[in-house]
């Protein structure tokens, strides 16, 4: 017999403000690589995304996204130029583009992931143990809290 999951009461004014600090705190950690690495969060999470594939076409691209394929065309293009991403015409169909990640946009992945380890690692050993293991818990269940799971798998 599976046990039924506790619930921690909170109300709706503690709810929110837990969300909107989680939320800053996101969007400032993300404006900070942005400022390092000179990519926005879109940009890193494609390249990470082509890591995770052989290639992608630009449909795919936007749908994960969330954007529209000339915003898609238009930050491949970006990365193309950068040198972490190449692109060619598919053999089936002229009209569409593949993409793929090169070397220099590993190399790049491996920088900035390299960087939030031990940016990350650094600042959850200043927590008690007892904090650090409810961090990763949440950071592990985070696309469920958030009720975006589907939306997750929907990419691969």
């Amino acid at each position: 017999m599976t046990e039924k999951p506790k619930k921690i009461p909170i109300n709706r004014k503690s709810a929110d403000d837990l969300l909107y600090r989680s939320l800053r705190a996101v969007y400032h950690f993300e404006k900070s690589l942005e400022d390092r690495f000179g990519l926005g969060y879109q940009g890193i999470y494609l390249l990470q995304f082509l890591r995770q594939r052989e290639s992608a076409i630009i449909g795919e691209i936007a749908l994960t996204l969330g954007i529209k394929p000339f915003s898609a065309t238009r930050l491949v293009q970006r990365l193309v130029n950068l040198g972490y991403i190449s692109k060619e015409r598919t053999e089936d169909d002229r009209r569409v583009v593949s993409v793929k990640l090169e070397a220099a946009g590993n190399d790049f992945v491996d920088a900035i992931e390299a960087f939030n380890y031990s940016f990350i690692g650094g600042k959850t050993s200043e927590l008690p143990d007892k904090d650090q293991e409810a961090f990763i818990r949440v950071a592990e269940n985070i696309d469920r809290v958030l009720g975006v799971e589907d939306r997750i798998k929907e990419e691969y």
